[in-house]
């Protein structure tokens, strides 16, 4: 008998009524393909794409004001990065931007009368007058479809040969792989900072504390009411957003205009590893590192930053308020009454918090207490505070500008004085004409006889603060002078003076701060100190020597005997034997023809002429290596000549790189006839490092570019703790080696004494031992273009008192640096084609004590004592009725509101 069918599991019909109402059917499809189709028409209805202005960098946070600089400022004569920032609204697109740049309206008094064509001529010669020569920048853009994309470029911002400018516009446009069609970018307007000003960049998410710092007197030095011009600021200060990517640069050859960096609380690792590497080279070439407190001190993780604090953390403790009151009386102003007030705030508050842990070895306290400490890395310093430099009580310190003024930024101290002239009385920046008119006698006689004051560093008299007074950082090729050269039939040069310096013979007394001016130090009248300069003293020294040797090397004699007598013996006798051998002497005169053309051409080739299409590249290169670090700033000059046109390429193996064509009149109308009038191109992104392409070279004709980079050497050069040994711990191989140094002393008194040392091998310590230096001379066996350099370098009377120096040269390419092919290349830079013929040679200056930090010393007085004391009562009066009105009693409060 058949067993009846087993009726369904109960569970698995219960599992597929579950499922029913996920199945959507028909309709469901059809409501998710309307959904896209909607999107799709929405998508289509935006523009293709989206552009934002490019920013420049540093960039500042929105809130944090702009100075209506809405798309950033630069500083002219030095190089920046800028964010692009586009988007493709309908499909992914594949392609590159190019941005070029344009001076616009140069700053004249008189540019409202200007009739348009004689503007444009102004920017024309402007341009004309620039440092190098106008490039374009390319880079790679990919844009996924609806995915807003920030691509960086780089540029040169122009200083147009001293004249000063109101600002820079950046235009450009994306060009697309695939359909080959041009974009414009959407124009960018940015702000030209001012010669003494520079960038004061600050790290931090708390970007409303900082108020305090934007309104110091400082940033802007106090100014009489006459003051109608743009403002003379000291520094820019900028706080960049933190959402994404910072807006920083990635080398330091971007970070020329930055003077100073304040560190809060944002976390290291919210920068890249290249910024990072790039504070790191900026601070040993003369940056101002500020490390704000715990916050600051517990942000820096990164192990090579972490390394050069002045504070070897170990945690958090509570303040002493015996050593915050030692502190602040070390740095007090002598006029200055609050310090009574701040005295009983902390002894009755203990949970301000401090940096706990010992200071380095070779830190040093700024004033008493213990609180604040420094530590000199190279040429730099690094500021580190065990509090918040912004705490309530530091902030409500009268002397706190001050304070901030002589020893964070190690500026001179600074004097209010009254101005009685009638001019500095009228309040041209409050009033037009118009609106004077308005006012009645009895006001305007109030504002004529208010007293005005102005702020002014001590012994100095210039209207501007001199830009190496707020900048400290240097690079020798840009900002140093020489000594005069060794074919000048006069005597060693004495220092410079200058316009601030006190009659011949007269003596500094120690509140005359003068000598703050490095007589060393070149400033330029647009760029400041750190910017790009083609016009320097050691660039113009290599322009001069390879001017002078630029072509093709003519073969020596004796090449000319051996390869004559080798081409005979083949052609005569040898081949004469062969085909007698060979019984086939007819062939012999058959063979001749053969025989001749291969000897030409080896004859060519051992000549290095390459049969007429002969290329030749002369190199002159400094190397400046700062004290106790491995990486140095290697500039170059090198000329290319041709005997037959080409067009070069200058290729970089690392970012760290910047790289501009020297003009020179004649040969660039020959390049520009020949080869049109496409320019020079930079191209970022392609590969590892920059490369600029487009080096257009005629025929017998030259073409000279000035390179510069940061570049690792292994190691540092050092000295001895007892100053008497030298350390060659770099991979370089020195020969011609001079050790440089003048004691510590006032600049007339104090000599210039040399070591010669011959060759220093990587490794090797040798000893030292001084002579004067009139008796030094740089061999003359050395090349001539590097011995004209180094002996201007040996007889210059600009060597800072206290400071010591070691001066070489390379007898050989590092190790690691060598390039099988061409030998004397280094530092990661490849040009192409490459030469048949190459002489280079690279100086080598490494610095091994920098010259003594000034002692800081307080204001003399403050901007309070030129306040009339009426208006001090006044304050008083409305401080106290602000407290009244926050009482109980209404009645009260009423009554105070009415008060006038």
């Amino acid at each position: 008998m058949m067993k009846p069918a087993s009726l369904p599991n109960p569970w698995l019909w219960f599992a597929w009524l579950m499922l029913v109402p996920l199945l959507a059917g028909c309709d469901g499809c059809r409501q998710t393909e309307d959904i896209d189709l909607k999107d799709e028409v929405e998508q289509q209805k935006l523009p293709p794409f989206t552009f934002s202005s490019a920013k420049a960098f540093p960039a500042t946070r929105p809130d944090a004001g702009t100075k209506g600089a809405t798309d950033g400022a630069i500083k002219p004569g030095h190089w920046f990065a800028a964010g692009v920032a586009l988007k493709s609204n309908r499909e992914d697109e594949r392609g590159v931007i190019q941005t070029e740049t344009k001076l616009t309206r140069p700053v004249d008094a008189f540019a409202d009368t200007l009739e348009q064509a004689e503007i444009e001529q102004s920017l024309e010669d402007a341009a004309a007058r620039t440092v190098g020569k106008p490039f374009r920048v390319r880079r790679p853009a990919v844009l996924p479809r609806g995915q807003r994309r920030e691509l960086e470029t780089r540029a040169l911002a122009p200083e147009a040969g001293g004249k000063v400018l109101a600002g820079l516009q950046l235009d450009g446009d994306f060009i697309s792989s695939q359909s080959g069609s041009s974009v414009p970018l959407r124009s960018s307007t940015f702000a030209a900072l001012p010669t003494q000003s520079f960038f004061f960049v600050v790290l931090t998410e708390r970007s409303e504390r900082f108020t305090r710092l934007q309104t110091s007197d400082w940033v802007e030095p106090l100014r009489a009411i006459d003051e109608y011009y743009r403002p003379r600021e000291n520094y820019r200060i900028v706080i960049p957003p933190t959402q994404g990517v910072l807006p920083l640069s990635e080398t330091m050859l971007d970070w020329t205009s930055t003077a100073v960096l304040f560190w809060d609380d944002l976390t290291s690792s919210a920068l890249t590893p290249g910024q990072r590497n790039a504070i790191v080279d900026w601070v040993h070439f003369g940056g101002i590192l500020i490390v704000n407190g715990p916050p600051g001190t517990d942000a820096i993780e990164d192990a090579n930053l972490k390394s050069l604090l002045p504070i070897q953390s170990d945690g958090n403790e509570e303040i002493n308020s015996d050593n915050a009151i030692a502190f602040l009386k070390s740095h007090q102003v002598r006029t200055d009454e609050s310090l009574p007030a701040i005295q009983a705030r902390l002894t009755g508050d203990n949970s301000t918090v401090a940096v706990a842990g010992q200071p380095a070895s070779d830190a040093t306290s700024l004033g008493d207490g213990d609180l604040v400490y420094q530590r000199r890395i190279g040429r730099g310093r690094i500021v580190q505070s065990r509090v918040d430099l912004l705490s309530e009580w530091m902030t409500a310190w009268k002397s706190y500008d001050s304070f901030f003024n002589s020893a964070v930024l190690a500026r001179p101290p600074r004097r209010c004085q009254t101005v009685n002239s009638y001019q500095s009385m009228v309040p041209r920046p409050f009033l037009s004409e118009d609106e004077i008119d308005t006012v009645s006698e009895e006001e305007m006689a109030a504002v004529l006889n208010q007293p005005s004051f102005e702020q002014k560093l001590v012994g100095m008299t210039l209207e501007d603060v001199p830009p190496s007074i707020n900048s400290s950082f240097r690079l020798f090729t840009r900002d140093m002078r020489l000594g005069t050269s060794p074919s000048t039939p006069t005597a060693s040069p004495a220092p410079a003076t200058s316009v601030n310096d006190p009659p011949r013979g007269s003596v500094r007394s120690p509140r005359d701060y003068r000598n703050r001016l490095e007589s060393e130090t070149l400033l330029h009248p647009v760029s400041g100190v750190g910017g790009w300069k083609d016009d320097s003293p050691v660039l113009t020294s290599f322009r001069n020597s390879l001017q002078e040797r630029i072509g093709v090397t003519i073969p020596d004699s004796s090449l000319v005997v051996k390869s004559l007598l080798i081409y005979l013996i083949v052609l005569i006798p040898l081949n004469y034997a062969v085909f007698r051998w060979m019984g086939r002497l007819e062939w012999a005169w058959l063979a001749m023809i053969p025989i001749a053309l291969v000897g030409a051409f080896l004859v060519a080739r051992a000549a290095q002429l390459d049969m007429g299409f002969a290329r030749s590249r002369n190199e002159l290169a400094f190397l400046e290596i700062p004290r106790e670090h491995d990486r140095g700033h290697l500039t170059r000059a090198i000329a290319l000549y041709n005997s037959l046109a080409s067009n070069y390429s200058v290729q970089f193996e690392n970012p760290d790189a910047a790289i501009t064509m020297l003009t020179t009149r004649r040969t660039d109308s020959r390049n520009a006839n020949l080869f049109g009038s496409d320019g020079l191109t930079l191209q970022l992104g392609f590969d590892a490092g920059p490369r600029l392409d487009g080096i257009a070279v005629g025929s017998n004709s030259f073409a000279a570019v000035h390179t510069e980079q940061m570049v690792s050497v292994g190691g540092p050069l050092s000295l001895s703790e007892d100053g008497g040994t030298l350390r060659n711990d770099s991979n370089l191989d020195l020969t011609d080696v001079y050790v440089i140094r003048r004691p510590s002393g006032d600049d007339a008194t104090s000599n210039v004494e040399i070591a010669v040392l011959g060759g220093v091998a990587p490794g090797e310590s040798p000893s030292l031992s001084y002579q004067p230096a009139e008796q030094i001379r740089v061999s003359s066996e050395v090349d001539s273009g590097i011995r004209l350099c180094m002996q201007r370098i040996l007889t210059s009377s600009f060597v800072p008192p206290g400071s010591t120096r070691l001066l070489g040269r390379l007898a050989s390419v590092p190790p690691d640096q060598a390039d099988a092919d061409e030998s004397s290349a280094w530092g990661g830079l490849e040009i192409s084609p490459k030469c048949s013929q190459v002489n280079a040679g690279t100086i080598v200056l490494a610095h091994l004590e920098y010259s003594p930090l000034h002692t800081p010393q307080p204001d003399e007085n403050l901007a309070d004592d030129f306040r009339p004391r009426t208006t001090k009562l006044e304050e008083e009066k409305r401080a106290s009725e602000q407290e009244r009105s926050k009482s109980p009693n209404t009645e009260e409060s009423d009554t105070s509101k009415e008060t006038p």
